[in-house]
């Protein structure tokens, strides 16, 4: 075998591993099986509520990340209100000497991404709703500022903890996967790893294992990426 034969060969070996490693991240592992004492005591970081229809959970994302951060721009924004309010700051190249009020609204108006980030890692809340119908994920940063996920709760609702691309200080991280009818939902990267776990147990418990087709009757169930 010649040099080129060999590192084409070694090439393809390495690429089937990594593949073999993306698929088995990318399947996880299934959700911890909660029992019924385990339902009932709960988490301390996560709200229960119950309704006639389903039930709802709620728990706050924070990091030390999103601290750091939120501290970070805190002190970057009261330092430069400062400084303009003294004269002594640059705006479009040209020291501003006498600000005016709208040299203020237009700094505030910089750092308002930058405190939705650190928001976004420390008081953002998600909201959680199983019903027998549907499964409805809410995450805000603010009060009417974010996004809803909705799932349909079919026959079969797989729960696990998988990799869908969030990762952490370069590492993979898992989140708490629901796929049911073909499709899923995904949240929960940067939460704490006993929180996720928790979560994905309550929602394995609400409906219940995913039934298991016998070996070669049926194809097994891939969830849509």
């Amino acid at each position: 075998m010649g040099l080129r034969e060999e590192f084409l060969a070694k090439f393809a070996r390495l690429k089937a591993e990594a593949d073999t490693r993306q698929a088995a991240m990318a399947a996880g592992r299934e959700a911890k099986v909660l029992s019924d004492e385990e339902v009932a005591r709960g988490h301390p970081k996560v709200k229960v509520e119950s309704g006639f229809q389903g039930v709802c959970y709620g728990v706050r994302l924070g990091t030390w990340f999103g601290w750091f951060w939120l501290v970070f721009t805190c002190v970057h924004c009261v330092a430069l209100f400062y400084g303009l309010s003294q004269g002594s700051v640059k705006m479009n190249g040209r020291m501003v000497t006498q600000p005016d009020w709208w040299h203020f609204a237009l700094l505030a108006l910089f750092y308002v991404p930058f405190f939705l980030v650190g928001f976004a890692f420390t008081i953002a809340r998600y909201r959680l709703t199983l019903t027998d119908e549907l499964v409805t994920l809410r995450w805000r940063i603010l009060p009417y500022l974010g996004w809803t996920s909705t799932l349909r709760a079919g026959d079969a609702v797989k729960v696990t903890l998988a990799f869908r691309g969030s990762r952490e200080n370069k590492k993979p991280v898992d989140a708490v996967v629901v796929a049911s009818q073909g499709k899923e939902i995904h949240f929960g990267a940067f939460l704490p790893v006993d929180i996720k776990e928790h979560l994905a147990g309550l929602i394995r418990h609400y409906y219940g294992d995913a039934p298991t087709a016998d070996a070669g009757s049926v194809a097994p169930f891939i969830p849509n990426p």
